[in-house]
């Protein structure tokens, strides 16, 4: 989330320099520090950024660097008191802040900072004239904010309860509309309007409906998935432009793949929306080519494979598991992850063994 520079072309301010050497402004040192950002420097980030701070502790987009620097490492509490700082000193520009400060608190305080860091989006959407791809940088940064605001609410235990909070559901679902509408092109509002419509029961109908044109903007299912006895039930995902280009990649042809994370949780909403968990099966194994590391991702293949009755797949899965679960080396809070990971692979392959001798006694 590094910010585009300034436009304007007032003073700048210094950066103090030893008496042989001039002084670099302000500006071209933040400057700096974005690009070691960017490409992933981040020490040489945090010790440029260190040194900034200290010589300029008001200077409000210096800590709106220092604070990206210090969330980028892991540095939770000092980034949040930075951001918060920055606040004290910008309230009404930089929407940046507000938006890494809505990920780094939680419950209605992040609602909070969201909404503040939305309100100052759509303000520089609606001034944004000179820059055409900046403006649309921008649009697109509202409906990732919408959208992330929402799966905040998603989060908050009976925030969108009809009996506690009346009406904030379709509040959420008219945020989302609001985001797509902003950045047309974008899965996410849709796939996130799916989630929404899920947790909320009862309409189910609704949420595949989303959940399908979120996936018609970047999902191809592969020649060799199309056809046979579901398709032609009408079963399966259905979404435009499914011949595609003819090729087994599932990702639509000119079209940037969504996050890792975003195709993950794709690929478990066909699975609990939909009958046929083949286009979830692509997804995953798409996943997996990527890396194929990821237990989360070999233990939702998994059970994909077990809903589509492919028994045999599913125990190769669940040994790869195993394999890896044995050979990782961890630490106490990571060897409690891998046991629960174990007790449920357990008790998959009891699942999967009494489905097998079903099958062998023809039950």
């Amino acid at each position: 989330m590094v910010k585009k520079g300034p436009k304007g072309k007032g003073k700048k301010a210094s950066v103090a320099a030893s008496p042989d050497r001039k002084p670099q402004p302000v500006e071209d040192v933040v400057e700096e520090a974005q690009t070691q950002l960017l490409f992933g420097n981040y020490d040489r980030a945090m010790e440029i950024m260190r040194e900034l701070s200290a010589a300029h502790p008001d200077n409000a987009e210096v800590l709106d660097i220092y604070g990206t620097a210090l969330a980028e490492v892991g540095q939770i509490d000092q980034a949040v008191a930075v951001f918060k700082r920055a606040v004290e000193l910008s309230p009404y520009a930089g929407h940046e802040k507000y938006m890494y400060l809505s990920q780094l608190v939680d419950g209605p305080e992040s609602l909070e900072y969201s909404s503040r860091g939305i309100e100052l989006l759509k303000r520089a959407c609606a001034c944004e004239e000179e820059d055409a791809q900046y403006a649309e940088d921008l649009r697109g940064q509202l409906c990732q904010a919408i959208c992330s605001t929402v799966e905040t609410m998603l989060n908050i235990p009976e925030f969108l309860s009809s009996s506690s909070h009346p009406g904030r559901a379709e509040d959420a679902a008219r945020m989302l509309e609001e985001a797509q509408a902003s950045s047309p092109q974008s899965p996410e509002p849709a796939q996130v309007k799916a989630s929404l419509l899920v947790e909320v029961g009862g309409r189910e109908e609704e949420a595949r409906a989303a959940l399908r044109h979120s996936m018609s903007l970047w999902y191809v299912r592969p020649e060799s998935l199309c056809g046979g006895d579901q398709d032609e039930q009408g079963g399966g995902m259905e979404v435009d432009g499914r011949d595609g280009t003819g090729a087994e990649s599932h990702l639509r042809e000119g079209c940037a793949p969504p996050s890792f994370e975003f195709r993950f949780e794709t690929a478990k909403l066909i699975m609990e929306l939909e009958d046929d968990a083949r286009d979830s099966l692509a997804i995953l194994e798409g996943l997996l080519d990527e890396n194929d590391a990821s237990l989360d991702t070999w233990f939702l293949l998994t059970l994909a494979h077990q809903g589509m009755g492919q028994i045999e797949e599913a125990k190769a899965c669940l040994d790869h598991i195993e394999q890896a679960i044995s050979a990782y080396p961890a630490d106490a809070e990571e060897r409690e992850s891998i046991r629960l990971l174990r007790l449920d692979a357990e008790k998959i392959a009891k699942e999967l063994a009494e489905e097998e001798e079903k099958r062998r006694r023809g039950v």
